[in-house]
C-alpha cells in the first residue's frame, strides 16, 4: 500500500473525529516511510479507543470477495467451520421469515383500508410493489450478513489437516 492510499484510507476511518483531531492523528503518520504492515482499519480503532469514543471501523469487502472468502473457507472441509457455516445458513432463513413479517402485515392492512378504492389491477399492482421492496430489503440485508460473516471468518485460522 502507497503513502497516498494509506493516508486516505485512514482519513476516511477518522471520519468520526473532529477536524483537528484527524489531522493531529493523520500527521503521525504523514512522516512514516513503511506502510507494508500498517493496517488503517487496526489504526482507526486504536485512535477511537485513546479518544474513549465507540466506534469499531470494519474493513471494506466487495461482496463477490465475501462469497470467494466463503467458497474458500467450504473448501477446507474444516468441520467446525463447516457447522459454523451451516448454523449460518439457518440463522439467514430465519432472518428470511422475520423479515417478511412486517410486510405482510402493513400489506394487508392498508390494502383492507383502501379496499374499496382498488381495483383488480391496481390491486396487483399494489402487490407487486410490496413483494419487490421485501425482495430488495431481503437481498441489500442478506448482502450485509454474508459480507460480515466473511469477514469474521477470514480472521478465523484454518486448522491443518494431518499429513497421510
Amino acid at each position: 500500500m502507497s503513502k497516498e492510499e494509506f493516508l486516505t484510507e485512514l482519513k476516511k476511518n477518522l471520519k468520526y473525529l473532529k477536524k483537528q483531531e484527524r489531522a493531529s492523528e493523520l500527521s503521525i503518520y504523514e512522516n512514516k516511510d513503511n506502510f507494508k504492515d500498517l493496517d488503517p482499519v487496526e489504526i482507526a480503532n486504536n485512535i477511537y479507543k485513546e479518544h474513549n469514543l465507540n466506534f469499531i471501523i470494519r474493513p471494506q469487502i466487495k461482496f463477490l470477495d465475501a462469497l470467494n472468502i466463503i467458497t474458500e473457507k467450504i473448501k477446507t472441509k474444516d468441520k467446525d467451520i463447516l457447522i459454523n457455516l451451516g448454523l449460518f445458513l439457518l440463522y439467514l432463513i430465519f432472518v428470511l421469515i422475520i423479515i417478511r413479517l412486517p410486510f405482510i402485515y402493513v400489506r394487508d392492512l392498508t390494502a383492507t383500508m383502501f379496499n374499496n378504492y382498488i381495483t383488480g389491477s391496481i390491486h396487483t399492482i399494489y402487490y407487486l410493489v410490496f413483494e419487490l421492496l421485501y425482495a430488495l430489503t431481503t437481498i441489500l440485508i442478506y448482502i450485509r450478513l454474508i459480507k460480515n460473516k466473511a469477514l469474521d471468518l477470514k480472521k478465523e485460522p484454518t486448522k491443518k489437516e494431518p499429513a497421510k
